[in-house]
């Protein structure tokens, strides 16, 4: 009768194995050769020789209430998914509360398993172990391996010719562990598996670029799953099994690729499987998507060849300067201590295990190998039941079938590994069809049947929620008396952890809105079509308006007319413009100018162009300052000059060094730098004398230590509003008291910084997040503090195309102006809250109601719900070493703050009486004349905050700027204007909400074909239906590219149309660097049928 039995290994395996030893009555004895307990998750700084090596950042993949041991669950503030270093301090506790320590021998190296020579007897085991050099053997009734299998690198340099020539550095995954010196190094990474993705994302962040190779491509899951839950708890459910179980293999197929697809279509970013309806499991990875989009991971094929400093890839391209290559190639399954390996690898090499436990070339099955099996599931649960089985059947409690059976059961199972998960050493098999095979052999699988009939409630939830492990603690043997309320209760658990910050909970109105939607929609579709309808019989087309046009009222009530008299084009052709600034704004201002016939300078005071993205490393007094890791928030197509594409091979989202690149070509193809003064500063600019007649300035500048004053005819200001910090320590109470360090997020350049640090960063803006996901990667802890929280999406949008390319359409913009109000904001929070609940991360803003600026960042929901991130509400009170937020009582250590709020709207140049500047509010017409002045010579350029891309804006006001200054549009009466800026307001603050600059906020599309239609540069759809379908349709339900605004009209561009109908290719090309076979459907989208009837029915209406 087996009573002593061996444990190889206190991982997690090696822990289950000895409590459930404990629990049959067994005396278990574990030898670790390390110092603690743990295996996989205990890391060290180096990698040591027959142990599992992990690097610093690991994270789990499965979340604490799928992947906790059924009968210890994770304390209630533990983070959902969690670092090593929380996995293993769980992974102590549970072995300290079940008292196992006792049990385990560390530092101990098991060095040979054999057979006694009774074995076919007895069924014993000589075990020889190693201890300060000291060997001892003893005899055991049973064994049970627990070693793991993440030990052994595979390294097959064989497959990769040339590897020998090359003079770069190569090292396996197993070597990795931190990223820092990989900085500014050109870095391959081989092998799509978790710890290539996480090393690749990593090491983003430091190396000039990394490249991700893979030879089969694979599907990527991100933890935060639908409505931001955990991916686990929503996809690892009875029902979905039942359902996949019993669906056609066509039918399930097709359902699987969809729901893999259905956050990024992986085809678009170089990562589709060769085999897609494969259910080898996924790689997960939360930041993989948006780092390809960014350009600063890319894709790449197998390789074929190495050379010296250079790579060769399957698709013939060539990546030269390669630094270091890291083969995250997996592992090989050994068991050097075995006497005999062919007991576990029996047949070609390959693991041959009954249930994927027992070898079956044993007389007596006296051995079982735990934690082999990999599922689509948590590795605790699944070891925990495996260690459960296998005790059993030592005992004789569960019989096994005859040899013959177990071999064909064996072979079936292949068979469908084969079918389903594709050819792999592995033993790949269904989470919960296998845990239910081993629960129901051991007595513990739940009765359904009989719960719905004695507790419906917890039938339901075992039913259709999580497969949580406490399902197998329920009933039988090893039954566990809170399994019942654990399962009840492990929504609460998981929530508790990310609602760090309470609002006031929304109602969800957006059912019934929705109905009330449908209902109105062929209502607005006709009176759309009617409405564009009449604006094309009106003439608010895209050419340059005729005379007659321009005698119309545009729209406002006044008339669009020279401002001069006839004749007068001579006296403006001549006219000279000063520029403040040569950033993004003062570029396109000075090309506008030129466009125009109109003589500008521009005075820069840096020695280059650039503005805001051209970095320094250190701070410029009067300068906008930015930090090296910015990366654009709006695509480049979205955010191109309306002539002038970004290259088609630059990323979707752009590094500001590449941005930077973009503007100096643009400065470079239209000749812009001849016009521009460097390292020149505009001191003053003041009304000329007799400005009320030639509305002239007077522009001091200084140069070299020299001032000049000149006379300019015009003005256009485009020097930007992130220069003068706002840092309003009045508000936050106890400041003063505060003895640690607090900088504004003006000054942050590097995280080195926050190393080893308790950082709070104040504010929910870009920056903040930004900074705080930074911050998060070095700090011991960081937390974001906001009064009013935010909306928070990713670049990366629906089906992995850019956002802004996705929200910003035509067909967007008509339902969320035509809808009622109520409805068009449910419809907005709705749309908002699909990547995840906000309210569930504390991040829902205060008034939901509100259309808030949303923040761009791809990684903050991610980093909440692993607890890198926590977010609290607003501060109420500082003191020495701490802070006190709002509604919670505790006080929290802190060592740094960062001051993340925002800027002051200044001109110190201006006159108060020029541009008056009230709650950082400057009262302009349009966002860009003030409206007090006898001539509108001075204009504004860039004090806006678009729903969308900024530069195209700039462009538009210049484009409009520039004429108005040539008298061909003319600015209503004062009193006009001035009443339109109050209007404006208000509806500003209904729609924004009133705090800091939400003033200058409005809707990106409406704005730009305002004033489009001021210079007869708005595209009329209509027309374009009857002459050009094709370009009609993509306009109307297409991305609003700047193109549009060049297809007619005033600096009309020849290549406005191709640029439209090729901008989805340039979108896809950066990402698309592994190219697989397609699988586009040849038939058109449901979307764009609706979309002709409903441009037909315009036309039909309009010409009736």
């Amino acid at each position: 009768m087996v009573r002593r039995v061996a444990v190889v290994g206190a991982g997690v395996s090696g822990l289950a194995a000895i409590k459930c030893c404990l629990e049959e009555g067994l005396e278990p004895t574990c030898f670790e050769q390390s110092n603690d307990v743990g295996g996989l998750w205990h890391y060290t700084d180096q990698a040591e020789e027959g142990r599992a090596s992990i690097y610093r950042t690991v994270f789990t993949n499965s979340c604490k209430e799928m992947m906790c041991y059924p009968d210890f669950p994770f304390p209630d503030d533990h983070p959902n998914y969690m670092h090593n270093a929380r996995l293993q301090h769980y992974i102590c506790k549970y072995a300290e509360h079940f008292d196992l320590l006792r049990h385990i021998r560390f530092k101990t190296l098991v060095t040979k398993v054999k057979k006694r020579p009774d074995f076919s007897v007895t069924g014993q085991w000589e075990v020889v172990t190693q201890t300060d050099g000291k060997e001892e053997t003893a005899v055991f009734d049973a064994v049970m391996v627990c070693s793991g299998h993440h030990v052994y690198p595979n390294l097959p340099l064989v497959e990769f010719p040339g590897i020998q020539k090359f003079k770069g550095c190569y090292i396996h995954s197993r070597e990795y562990k931190e990223p820092e010196k990989f900085k500014g190094k050109k870095v391959l990474v081989i092998g799509l598996g978790n710890s290539g993705c996480d090393i690749a994302v990593e090491l983003s962040t430091v190396a000039s670029q990394v490249y991700l190779s893979s030879r089969s491509g694979s599907w990527v899951m991100s933890r935060v799953w639908d409505n931001g839950y955990p991916w686990d708890m929503l996809v690892i459910t009875r029902f979905r099994t039942w359902l996949g179980n019993i669906l056609p293999r066509a039918l399930s197929d097709w359902l699987y690729v969809r729901g893999m697809n259905r956050f990024f279509k992986h085809e678009n970013f170089g990562l589709m499987p060769l085999n897609r309806t494969s259910r080898k499991e996924p790689v997960f990875n939360d930041d993989l998507p948006s780092r390809i989009a960014c350009g600063v991971v890319v894709m790449k094929p197998n390789v074929k060849e190495f050379r010296e400093t250079s790579v060769l890839f399957q698709d013939g391209t060539v990546q030269d300067d390669v630094d270091v290559v890291i083969f995250a190639t997996g592992y090989s399954y050994s068991y050097p201590f075995m006497e005999d390996d062919s007991i576990i690898k029996s047949r070609d090499n390959q693991v041959t295990l009954y249930k994927g436990i027992l070898p079956l070339q044993l007389e007596k099955p006296t051995m079982a190998v735990i934690g082999l099996v990999q599922s689509l599931g948590p590795t605790i649960p699944t070891a925990d039941l495996q260690s459960r089985w296998a005790v059993k059947v030592f005992q004789g409690q569960c019989t096994l079938p005859p040899i013959s059976e177990m071999m064909d059961d064996i072979d079936e199972k292949m068979g469908k590994k084969l079918e389903w998960y594709g050819s792999s050493t592995t033993l790949q098999t269904d989470y919960i069809t296998y845990m239910d095979e081993l629960a129901s052999a051991i007595g513990v699988k739940p009765n359904v049947l009989k719960l719905l009939l004695t507790d419906p409630q917890l039938a339901l939830k075992v039913i259709f929620g999580p497969c949580s492990p406490y399902q197998f603690r329920l009933m039988g043997p090893g039954k566990w008396s809170g399994a019942r309320k654990a399962i009840l209760t492990q929504w609460d658990r998981t929530l508790q952890a990310t609602r760090t910050r309470i609002t006031p909970t929304t109602p969800t109105t957006f059912p019934c809105l929705a109905v009330l939607g449908v209902l109105l929609l062929p209502l607005l579709l006709l009176l759309a079509a009617l409405s564009l309808s009449l604006a094309y019989k009106s003439g608010a087309g895209g050419t340059l308006p005729t005379a007659a046009a321009r005698r119309s009222t545009g729209g406002q009530g006044w008339e669009v007319k020279p401002c001069s008299p006839p004749g007068s084009s001579a006296q403006t052709a001549g006219m000279r413009v000063a520029v403040v600034g040569a950033g993004a704004s003062g570029l396109t201002a000075t090309k506008c100018c030129l466009d125009e016939g109109l003589k500008p300078t521009c005075f820069e005071q840096s020695q280059d162009i650039g503005g805001l993205w051209r970095y320094t490393e250190h701070i410029e007094a009067g300068r906008p300052s930015l930090y090296p890791s910015v990366i654009s928030n709006t695509s480049k197509e979205m955010s191109a000059f309306s002539d002038f594409p970004y290259p088609e091979d630059f990323p979707v989202f752009l590094p500001n060094a590449r941005l930077l690149d973009y503007l100096q070509r643009y400065a470079e193809r239209f000749g812009l730098r001849e016009h521009i003064k460097f390292r020149t500063t505009v001191v003053s600019i003041r009304k000329h004398p007799d400005f009320a007649t030639t509305g002239q300035w007077d522009v001091v500048t200084e140069a070299d230590g020299k001032q000049t004053l000149h006379v300019f005819d015009a003005v256009m200001v485009c020097s930007g509003n992130f220069s003068e910090p706002s840092l309003p320590l009045h508000c936050f109470p106890g400041i003063e008291k505060f003895q640690g360090h607090y900088f504004h997020s003006r000054q942050y350049k590097h995280p080195d910084v926050f190393q080893g640090k308790r950082v709070l960063v104040v504010g929910m803006g870009n920056s903040g997040v930004d900074i705080a996901v930074e911050a998060s990667r070095v700090a011991t802890k960081v937390t974001i503090c906001t009064g009013r929280g935010a909306w928070v999406l990713s670049r990366v949008f629906d089906h992995g195309y850019p956002w802004d390319m996705v929200f910003n359409t035509r067909l967007m913009s008509l339902i969320r102006n035509s809808l009622p109000g109520p409805l068009s904001r449910g419809l907005i929070n709705y749309r908002v809250n699909q990547w995840f609940k906000h309210e569930n991360y504390g991040l829902q803003p205060q008034k939901g109601c509100l259309v808030r600026e949303p923040v761009l960042n791809d990684d903050l929901p991610s980093y909440i719900l692993t607890g890198r991130i926590t977010i609290k509400p607003g501060v109420k009170e500082f003191k020495d070493n701490s802070v006190v937020f709002h509604n919670c009582p505790d006080e929290e250590p802190i060592d740094i703050i960062v001051f993340c709020t925002g800027y002051k709207v200044s001109f110190p140049f201006l006159e108060e009486a020029v541009v008056k500047v009230e709650n950082r509010h400057a009262s302009l017409y349009k966002y860009v004349f003030p409206t007090h002045l006898q001539r509108p010579t001075l204009a504004i350029l860039g004090l806006i905050k678009p729903l969308g891309a900024i530069m195209p804006v700039t462009e538009m006001q210049a484009r409009w700027v520039t004429r108005v200054f040539k008298g061909l549009c003319r600015l209503p009466p004062q009193p006009v204007m001035e009443k339109e800026v109050n209007e404006k307001k208000k509806k500003q603050v209904q729609w924004f909400g009133l705090s800091f600059d939400e003033v200058l906020k409005t809707d990106c599309l409406v704005y730009m074909d305002k004033l489009a239609s001021f210079i007869g540069a708005k595209p009329s759809v209509l027309g374009l239906l009857c002459r050009d379908p094709q370009l009609a349709l993509t306009i109307f339900f297409g991305p609003c590219t700047p193109y549009q605004y060049r297809l007619g009209g005033p600096g009309r561009w020849d290549g406005a149309r191709q640029a439209i109908l090729t901008q989805w290719d340039r979108t896809l090309k950066p990402t698309r660097t592994r190219v697989t076979a397609g699988s586009s459907s040849p038939c058109p989208s449901l979307l764009t049928v609706m979309g002709f009837l409903l441009l037909l029915a315009a036309v039909v209406f309009g010409f009736q």
